[in-house]
């Protein structure tokens, strides 16, 4: 019987929110979420609002171990980027938001460019082909 202990089959499927095939994980980094207030960690996880003003008094920041922000590949689409959140062992994903790239530690702003980039580079990747 080969593949009898396997862990592989509880492995979650991502499947692409374009065209509904199966997404691949690329083995990047997961960029957790953090919250800086207790407003705003009550509304993104299950916390009471007497813990969150707690964590926030003690922490100023609270790092949500649950969300994350991670890339995919899709064969016909290209890459993605998703926010991934768990709860009781079920995975729900959807496309990242700027407002979620903004809550990760160690990114660079979406906003704006790159600015390990020079402007001659960025200038000549714009031009068309």
């Amino acid at each position: 019987m080969p593949n009898k202990r396997s862990k592989r089959h509880g492995t979650k499927k991502f499947y692409c929110p374009i065209c509904e095939g199966r997404l691949w994980r690329l083995g990047g980094a997961k960029y957790h979420l953090f919250y800086q207030n207790f407003e705003e960690i009550k509304e993104n996880t299950d916390i009471s609002i007497q813990r969150a003003k707690l964590i926030i008094n003690q922490n100023k920041t609270y790092l949500d171990t649950n969300r994350w922000i991670e890339e995919f590949h899709c064969p016909k689409d290209g890459n993605f980027w998703l926010t991934v959140s768990v709860n009781q062992g079920d995975y729900d994903y959807r496309p990242s938001k700027e407002t979620d790239w903004l809550q990760t530690n160690k990114t660079l702003d979406p906003r704006s460019s790159n600015p390990s980039v020079s402007e001659f580079t960025r200038r000549m990747s714009r031009k068309p082909q």
